[in-house]
Parts: C-alpha cells; sequence; structure tokens
C-alpha cells in the first residue's frame, strides 16, 4: 500500500542528498578537483535514478485517484494528506534548490572549458610559430640566432 507521507518524505531524503552532492561537486569545481568530480557524478546519477523511481511510483498513486500528473494534480492528491503536503512543500524546495546549484555548477564547468580552450589555442598557435624542424629534419630557427657578444 502506497503511504503518501512516508514516500513523499523519503522522496525529500533523496533530493537532500543528492543537494548535498551538487554542493560537493560545486566545491570541487571550484578548487578545480576534478579527481574528485567523477565520483560524485557517479552518486549522483544512482541517486538521480533512486528519484525518478520514487516519482513514478508518486505518480503511479497520483493517476490511480484520478487526478492529473501536473502540479494542481498532485495537490489535490495530497488535500487529504496534510503531512504528505507539507512534505511535497519540501520537495518542490530541495528541487529548486537542486536546479539552481546545478546551474551555477553548469556555469563553472562552463567556464573551465573556456579556460582550457583558450589555452589550448594559445598552445597551437605557439607551436605553430616556433617550428623547429623543416620538412626535411633540419632545424629552422623562426628568428635569426644570435650568437653570444654580438650586438
Amino acid at each position: 500500500m502506497f503511504d503518501p507521507a512516508l514516500h513523499i518524505s523519503l522522496e525529500c531524503q533523496v533530493t537532500q542528498h543528492v543537494v548535498d552532492l551538487l554542493r560537493r561537486e560545486q566545491l570541487a569545481l571550484q578548487q578545480a578537483d576534478i579527481s574528485a568530480v567523477d565520483p560524485l557524478i557517479q552518486e549522483k546519477t544512482y541517486q538521480l535514478q533512486q528519484l525518478a523511481q520514487l516519482a513514478d511510483a508518486r505518480k503511479q498513486w497520483i493517476a490511480t485517484l484520478g487526478h492529473g500528473l501536473d502540479r494542481e494534480g498532485t495537490e489535490k492528491a495530497f488535500r487529504d494528506c496534510p503531512d504528505a503536503a507539507a512534505a511535497w512543500m519540501e520537495l518542490i524546495d530541495l528541487a529548486k534548490t537542486a536546479v539552481q546549484i546545478n546551474k551555477i555548477n553548469g556555469l563553472i564547468i562552463d567556464r573551465h572549458l573556456r579556460h582550457n580552450q583558450r589555452i589550448l589555442r594559445e598552445l597551437r598557435t605557439a607551436t605553430r610559430a616556433t617550428a623547429l624542424y623543416g620538412s626535411d629534419g633540419q632545424h629552422r630557427p623562426i628568428s635569426p640566432v644570435r650568437q653570444l657578444g654580438e650586438g
């Protein structure tokens, strides 16, 4: 039997865990600690799968009550379950927090990506400008070589 209050409370717990993972991910991104990001992504993926299963069960319960699966239908389903309604509002707040943190993390990733792309462009330009060997395998300095003591 589906217990709405218990179920939504569990969704809140999993969503809070996702929020915590996103915050840890943000810290690792800010510190450019990429090795710390990989395990967080794996755990986040697992938690999001759990959350999707919980949401599917909730939606199935709401559908059996004859309500729509939108926010209005969900709120109608929880009208007779005040504990579930309160947990539902908490879940919505947690989801908003997760979305905000995830957007910030995306901006941080984008900033790192643009930085790395700029460095790669500079390295490619520098590599082309300092071609050390010609097609015949002979050293070809770009600028005239000055000997020590030359003015």
